[in-house]
């Protein structure tokens, strides 16, 4: 026994000396280093997982490099091509110490881990990044409803914010027979894929009809095969927004790290800010596209500064009196619904602050709010009054999806569920769809038609009221119309009659823009 330890324990002993001699040259070589140059050596390095969405380019940028050096820190991008159930997976293990990635994929993903992480900031918002592109003949009306047909084929990436655009859309647009048949469902193996197809179909029209994709595919799709977007992440609000989520153990153990990234991060924000070109080639040269792409996707694409994430995002507004909302957490509520719906996830986000931390933001902004001054970038839009003609040439976008609103029988008012219904629609407008004007329809059963009619209009009449009293709508934003029995609502398929006829009292939401836009 004695003689196998001896050259067991003369083996470790090497070992440790090599291991020493190692570390001890290391060291001696970065003080060297220290003592002889600039740099501050590197105290942390941050690993990361992302994809290759323009969106994420300014943490590969030569600017944020150098400025996170100075401070000692640098990052290691991990690019997995938009796998986000393996990112999380990573993520969840301590593999990476943050991640890139919409809030509906950390709402999809992250569920299944008991969300690791917390969201310390927005990145961005996609406004056009990702689309339903198709052909001319595609919308036979110009309304998003046309595409409630199974015998469509519609191509798009599972698992992705392609098929998050397409849920949300069945979802707020009740688009029935897409959520009950899945024949129209043609999966790929992400957006280049969708684009090839979009290419062979636009010399075989059979072989697709609609196409959701992601920059830059889309405009590759608009300026090269000459489709139209049939609906995008431009159209809405709220919806689809990139966060930094960084690891609960990595905040707990790293603290002013984090904070100094960020405070950095915010910095090259406004260094490209004031150097557009600079930044387009920066963007050019780690994307490996063409500058007119480049634009195009950056038109696509609305980046929060440090005043819009306290403003806008976090509910932190830089001064007393001004405007701020919460827009981190109406997107959570926002995308859970939609999953919810969707069956994506089977259980609601009950307390969404539980994975939102806004300290980091908080104190930096402490740092800098006699710089920011005033502001109004989370303000309101302002709509201007309009006649009666001008409603009528307005051109419908969709008709939202919403629950049955339901009345007081004697008074014609409001009932409490009723007022519920009403108040999460006034959500969805102020949050998911602030740029529309709303026309509010009131329906009624058969029947006497100039009873029906007053009815109706009653009815519409009092919903306004309470987005106006309750909400603070801007009233010039909606206009209450009563059509009485007139228009039936569209029947599904396989509804038997009693449950048709019970839908034809309802009173609905309908997006509507200027003809021009």
């Amino acid at each position: 026994m004695n003689r196998i330890k001896g050259p067991i324990l003369l083996f470790v002993f090497i070992v440790l000396l090599i291991a020493t001699g190692y570390w001890g040259r290391q060291f001696f070589l970065e003080s060297r280093e220290s003592n002889t140059s600039d740099t501050k050596g590197i105290k942390r390095s941050f690993e990361w997982a992302g994809d290759g969405y323009l969106g994420y380019a300014f943490l590969q940028t030569r600017e944020i490099k150098k400025q996170l050096a100075r401070s000692g820190l640098s990052l290691r991008f991990n690019n997995d091509n938009g796998d986000y159930q393996d990112r999380l997976k990573r993520f969840a293990k301590k593999e990476y110490d943050f991640i890139v990635l919409p809030i509906n994929s950390y709402l999809e993903h992250g569920i299944n881990h008991d969300f690791p992480g917390v969201i310390v900031s927005a990145i961005a918002e996609s406004k056009g990044a990702d689309a339903i592109l198709g052909f001319d003949d595609v919308l036979p009306t110009g309304k998003v409803n046309d595409l409630n047909d199974p015998s469509l084929n519609i191509y798009y990436t599972p698992a992705s914010p392609s098929s998050f655009l397409l849920d949300l859309t069945i979802t707020d647009f009740d688009l029935d027979e897409l959520e009950n048949n899945s024949s129209w469902r043609k999966e790929a193996n992400g957006s280049e894929e969708v684009y090839e197809m979009a290419r062979k179909s636009a010399r075989d029209r059979a072989l697709g009809d609609v196409f959701v994709m992601w920059e830059p595919e889309v405009s590759k799709a608009v300026n090269e095969l000459g489709m139209q977007k049939l609906w995008g992440s431009d159209k809405f609000s709220g919806y689809i927004i990139d966060v930094f989520v960084f690891h609960r153990d990595v905040i707990a153990r790293d603290e002013k790290y984090v904070l100094e990234f960020l405070k950095t991060y915010f910095r090259t924000l406004d260094y490209y800010n004031s150097r557009q070109d600079e930044m387009k080639k920066e963007f050019s040269r780690i994307t490996d596209l063409r500058s007119k792409y480049i634009d195009n996707m950056i038109d696509n694409i609305d980046w929060f500064s440090l005043e819009e994430n306290c403003a806008k995002m976090f509910d932190l507004p830089l001064e007393i009196g001004l405007p701020s909302n919460e827009g981190v957490i109406n997107s959570i509520y926002a995308c859970s619904d939609v999953l919810l719906q969707n069956r994506i996830i089977n259980e609601d986000i009950d307390d969404p602050y539980k994975i939102v931390n806004s300290g980091f933001l908080e104190t930096i902004k402490e740092d800098r709010v006699k710089r920011v001054g005033s502001t109004n970038e989370a303000g309101t839009i302002e709509f201007t009054a309009l006649s009666l003609e001008q409603w009528n040439n307005l051109s419908d976008v969709g008709t939202l999806r919403i629950e049955p609103i339901t009345f007081q029988s004697v008074t014609r008012s409001l009932d409490y569920k009723g007022e519920e219904i009403v108040d999460e629609v006034a959500g969805m407008l102020v949050n998911n769809y602030p740029s529309y004007r709303i026309k509010i329809k009131g329906h009624t059963g058969s029947g006497d038609q100039s009873a029906n009619q007053i009815l109706s209009q009653e009815r519409a009449d009092i919903v306004k009221q309470r987005l106006i009293g309750v909400h603070g709508i801007d009233p010039n934003r909606l206009f209450a119309e009563g059509t009485g029995s007139l228009e039936p609502p569209r029947k599904k398929a396989g509804e038997n009659p009693r449950a048709y006829i019970l839908r034809w009292a309802r009173v609905e939401f309908i997006l509507v823009q200027d003809n021009s836009i």
